[in-house]
């Protein structure tokens, strides 16, 4: 197999990004323009954007009217045969989360920051499947995580985040079972956007923003965008590094009505915290060895560090030719660097603790391209839209692992990294590469009284090449899989809309066993039957049950103190209830409140004391309530933001024997506008609840973040 080329970024790219208004908002303009005085005609963009923008644009509100991340085609939400939540732009702005996993954190579902305060990624679990780093894709195109190497995206770059629960492979490929996020980044609009900010935030947290966003063509087909961002800060962990830096930018060409192209980029540097887990008396060590101090689990090591660079570019391309035909392709090649220092904890006894230290320098990259060609047509008097495609994945890492064994011991009286830590002796070099091909249909027919029909087919072929450079050896392993998806969803008149859907998955697992061997491939399969209610254009209630079943799945080697390899147990179901409301509650409110139940079982194992178990990380119940309130009536320009979720307790490995407590905690978000300022507060865990993010068996517990506060003030231009 020859090396896929490294593609050359430059120094500050452009990321591509088309978004602004919808067609309604299009039509607006259009009949406000026409009454202009002054007779100044605005060229707006192509038919064929516009029809874009009403699937994957910005959404204003808090209930998107539509999606192409479970249809293709793109359809209204009501007519996806699974569950699937977008949150919106006006919700991004409300809350200002400062990761992904913040962004999703009301989504019902979803189980946000399951490590704790580990912020080297976005991580998560979905329907009770642990698969944050597994889950992401952009624009439509995977961001998967390549061992430590994350790809990390920051909020400010996107304009809303659809989440798909449930197997997707029809329509992407290797998935996990769980489901995908697919972050939309923010794209160029056709007439002048340009916003600066300032905050200053908990643990000397400072930032600066800006967003701009023109029309730059005399004949209005031309626009850009640059969005940037500077910080510099920390977190509640002693010494700890919140540092990120990214300038991102995009230009559309929109030609004709017929053909928009946009071209994608962004470079990004960062310096996060490792994950700090600190053991707990009684669990991890007999309490007759000690005690520890109440903050030792918020000091660290100096030799800790996690930096990261990367870069990113590709485009968008839409030509509609011949009689309802659209061909559509996205690429994009991503590139990153990590250079990962970590003291870790390893156990205690009567001695002390002790700790070990790796160090990880990876180099990873990606390429994603998505070629499809749409259809519409009418077919047995329905409107059907075809979707047929082809699309390639590649992704490489090679990472120099540095690992000797050498221990170092804390006292339990006066614990604190005060002593030198030196790199640890080579230990490995490996290299492993995933290439993916896979071909697909989907096809979407909407009859005339108010029935849909979904229906797709995937054929994929995929390869886990893992090498050893340093003795040169290279194990492989090529498969394939054939998926399907069928739904059918019915829209009544009073705003009903019943549906069931079949979907299935598979994902190739990519790492090895502690012997050098590679994973075999898992598959999922899922059945659900919701019910979506639709009293108005901007409120929707939703309701769901749904058996989800995965085999074959992976988890950590804790035989392996690296935690670099893996195993493989049986199979895990994963049933249950989800509710959501979501839009305008009354006049002067929106919001989101979402309720999740939760059933997992291990049904098959190896191992006969997993038999029975729940799945790691998969709390039985979740609640979470998020409420906007417009205050102008009693001060011009004041919104409320108020939120509490609540997640119970969970098992935190396969083997159940140890318990992550459950926790609530409560975010406040207010905006005063004025008339050229922004004014925002913004609140996570208001009242500063002391929870654990994860307890791992034998390993400790990882805190939960603390209140944070952040200030911030921002200028329309």
């Amino acid at each position: 197999m020859t090396d896929f080329p490294a593609p050359r970024f430059p120094r500050i790219s452009l990321n591509g990004i088309l978004a602004g208004c919808t067609a309604l908002t299009c039509i607006a303009l259009a009949a406000q323009t026409a009454q202009a005085q002054d007779g100044d005609a605005v060229k707006l963009p192509s038919i064929l954007l516009r029809y874009e923008l009403d699937y994957s644009g910005r959404v204003d509100g808090y209930l998107a009217p539509a999606t192409e991340t479970g249809v293709k085609s793109g359809v209204p939400l009501s007519e996806v045969p699974q569950s699937i939540s977008v949150v919106t732009s006006t919700e991004l702005e409300a809350r200002a989360p400062d990761e992904v996993e913040d962004a999703i954190a009301y989504v019902p579902g979803i189980n946000p920051s399951t490590w704790g305060t580990d912020d080297r990624f976005d991580q998560f679990s979905i329907r009770g499947f642990d698969m944050g780093t597994n889950a992401l894709y952009r624009d439509g195109l995977p961001q998967k995580a390549l061992s430590f190497s994350g790809f990390t995206t920051d909020p400010f770059m996107i304009d809303r985040v659809d989440v798909l629960r449930g197997p997707a492979g029809v329509l992407y490929g290797s998935n996990d079972a769980g489901g995908m996020v697919n972050l939309v980044t923010k794209r160029p609009v056709f007439d002048r956007l340009a916003e600066g900010r300032l905050s200053y935030g908990s643990n000397n947290t400072a930032e600066a923003g800006f967003d701009w966003s023109d029309t730059i063509s005399a004949d209005g087909t031309m626009a850009a965008r640059v969005t940037g961002l500077l910080r510099n800060g920390e977190t509640e962990i002693d010494g700890s590094d919140n540092d990120r830096a990214f300038l991102a930018g995009g230009f559309t060409w929109a030609p004709s009505d017929n053909t928009t192209l946009t071209l994608l980029g962004h470079v990004q540097q960062d310096a996060r915290t490792p994950l700090i887990f600190s053991p707990i008396a009684g669990e991890d060590f007999d309490p007759a060895f000690g005690s520890l101090p109440a903050d030792f689990a918020y000091r660290q090591s100096d030799y800790n560090h996690f930096e990261t660079t990367q870069e990113s570019l590709g485009w968008e391309l839409s030509h509609q030719f011949g009689e309802g035909f659209l061909f559509n392709q996205r690429v994009r090649f991503a590139h990153q660097t990590t250079d990962y220092a970590h003291l870790d904890y390893s156990y205690a006894d009567a001695s002390g603790l002790h700790y070990y230290a790796f160090r990880n320098d990876e180099d990873a990259r990606t390429f994603g391209i998505d070629n499809n060609v749409k259809w519409d047509s009418q077919l047995f008097g329905a409107d059907n839209s075809l979707i047929a495609g082809v699309d390639y994945q590649y992704s490489r890492a090679n990472v120099t692992q540095f690992y000797d064994g050498t221990i170092y011991t804390l006292p339990y009286v006066n614990p604190v990294f005060d002593f030198p830590v030196a790199d640890p002796a080579l230990s490995s070099r490996d290299r492993s590469v995933y290439e993916e091909t896979g071909v697909y249909l989907q096809d979407h027919m909407k009859f005339a009284n108010g029935t849909a029909l979904t229906a797709g087919l995937r054929y994929s072929r995929f390869e886990n090449e893992a090498t050893d450079l340093l003795s040169g050896t290279t194990s492989s392993q090529s498969d394939s899989a054939a998926t399907g998806m069928i739904g059918i969803t019915h829209e009544f008149a009073n705003g009903l809309t019943p549906y069931l859907g079949y979907s299935e998955g598979f994902i190739q697992n990519v790492g090895t066993t502690i012997t050098g061997q590679t994973l075999d491939p898992s598959k999922s399969r899922q059945w659900e039957a919701g019910l979506r209610y639709q009293p108005t254009n901007d409120l929707m209630f939703s309701a769901s049950v749904f058996d989800l079943r995965k085999t074959n799945v992976k988890d950590y080697d804790l035989s392996d103190p690296t935690f670099s390899s893996f195993t493989q147990v049986g199979e895990v179901r994963s049933k249950g209830l989800e509710l959501e409301a979501r839009g305008r509650l009354a006049a002067h409110t929106q919001g989101i409140l979402s309720y999740s139940y939760l059933d997992s079982e291990i049904t098959r194992s190896s191992d006969p004391s997993k038999l029975g178990n729940a799945n790691a990380m998969a709390p039985m119940h979740q609640l979470s309530l998020w409420l906007d309130y417009d205050a102008s009536a009693l001060v011009q320009g004041l919104s409320l933001g108020a939120g509490i979720r609540y997640v119970s307790e969970s098992y935190s490995t396969q083997n159940n024997l140890r318990i992550t407590p459950s926790h609530t905690v409560a975010d406040m978000a207010v905006t005063y506008a004025t008339r050229n300022f922004d004014i925002n507060l913004n609140v996570s865990n208001l009242f500063d609840r002391d929870y654990f993010g994860v307890c791992y068996d034998g390993y400790g517990c990882a805190k939960g973040e603390g209140r944070a506060i952040k200030v911030s003030i921002s200028r329309q231009f």
